[in-house]
C-alpha cells in the first residue's frame, strides 16, 4: 500500500499529464491552410501585386481559429515583416500573430499563423508601421460542410476524409450551419459536439444534428453556446468518426469541460490531496511518539 506522500506524488503526476493533454494546440488544417499573397513597399504600402500598392493596403478576411499562410515579397534590399496589431501600438507583441522577416521580390512563404481574436484589426510591417498597414477582418466560421464515412472518418471533401477528422473552430454565441453528407452507401450517421465527454449526445444540452445517409446533403443549424476545447462525433461510429473543435469565447458559469476551467480544477484537486497527505503524516508522527 502506498504511503500518503507517495500517493500524493502519484496523483500529482497524473494530474500534470492530464493538464498537458488538455492544453494541446488545435490545428484547423485539412489539405493545407489558405494562402494570402501580398507585396510590401516601405514608402507606398501593401498590394496584392507589385503594380497596385496602396496605403492603407487591401482589406483581408480570415477565419477565426483557422491557420493561414502569408506569401510575401517586396522591393530589393529592404527588410519587412507582417503582423496583426491587436492593440494598435505599431509593434508586434506577445500573442499577436507574426511572420518572419522577408527581403526582396522573391515570394517567401511564412509558417502558418492562426488569427485567434474575433473582430476587425490592423495588420502592419513593424519596420514601416505608418505606411505599410491595412485592415484584417477575423470572422467566426458559420458554415461548415463535412463528409462522413464509417470506416475512414470525417473530411471537408470526399477526397480529404481522415481519422481524426479536420479540426473545427467556432465562436461561442454563434449559430453554425452544418451541411452533412454521407460518403458511404446505406449507412446512417449523425453529428454532435461532446461537451461532457460522455461520447453520447445529450439532447437539449449539446449541439446535435439529426441523422443523414445515402449521399444526400442535409443542413442543420446548431447553436454554439459553450467555450472550450471539445470533441465532435458521430454517435453511431465514435471510434472512427471524431475530431476536435475549439470554441472561442468566455466559458459560461455552471461548469463544462473547457479550456479555462480544466487547469483550475486540477490545481484544486492536487492541493487537496497534498494537504490531506501532510495532515495524515503529522498525525501519524504524533501517534508514533505517544506509543513510545
Amino acid at each position: 500500500m502506498l504511503s500518503p506522500v507517495r500517493a500524493a506524488a502519484v496523483v500529482a503526476v497524473l494530474l500534470m499529464a492530464l493538464l498537458t493533454v488538455g492544453s494541446l494546440a488545435v490545428s484547423a488544417a485539412d489539405g493545407g491552410p489558405p494562402t494570402i499573397r501580398l507585396y510590401g513597399d516601405a514608402g507606398r504600402g501593401w498590394g496584392l501585386n507589385a503594380t497596385v500598392i496602396t496605403t492603407p493596403g487591401p482589406n483581408l478576411t480570415v477565419l477565426l481559429g483557422y491557420p493561414v499562410i502569408l506569401v510575401l515579397s517586396g522591393e530589393a534590399g529592404v527588410t519587412h515583416d507582417w503582423f496583426i496589431d491587436y492593440n494598435d501600438n505599431k509593434q508586434p507583441d506577445v500573442g499577436e500573430p507574426k511572420v518572419p522577416d522577408f527581403i526582396g521580390p522573391s515570394p517567401q512563404s511564412s509558417p502558418p499563423i492562426t488569427p485567434d481574436r474575433n473582430g476587425t484589426w490592423t495588420y502592419r510591417c513593424a519596420y514601416h508601421p505608418n505606411t505599410m498597414f491595412g485592415t484584417i477582418h477575423v470572422m467566426p466560421q458559420t458554415n461548415v460542410t463535412l463528409y462522413g464515412n464509417a470506416g475512414f472518418g470525417w473530411g471537408f471533401s470526399n477526397t480529404t476524409i481522415q481519422k481524426p477528422g479536420p479540426s473545427l473552430a467556432f465562436l461561442a454565441g454563434t449559430n453554425v450551419t452544418f451541411t452533412l453528407i454521407a460518403n458511404d452507401t446505406g449507412i446512417t450517421h449523425d453529428f454532435f459536439i461532446d461537451y461532457d465527454g460522455s461520447h453520447t449526445p445529450t439532447p437539449g444540452v449539446e449541439p446535435i444534428a439529426g441523422d443523414f445517409s445515402g449521399g444526400n446533403a442535409k443542413n442543420y443549424t446548431l447553436p454554439i453556446d459553450r467555450a472550450g476545447n471539445f470533441t465532435y462525433y458521430c454517435q453511431y461510429h465514435p471510434a472512427v468518426m471524431f475530431g476536435t473543435v475549439l470554441i472561442y469565447g468566455t466559458p459560461p458559469p455552471g461548469g463544462g469541460f473547457n479550456v479555462a476551467l480544466i487547469p483550475g480544477i486540477m490545481l484544486i484537486a492536487l492541493s487537496g490531496v497534498l494537504i490531506f497527505a501532510a495532515v495524515y503524516h503529522v498525525r501519524a508522527v504524533r501517534a508514533a511518539k505517544r506509543s513510545k
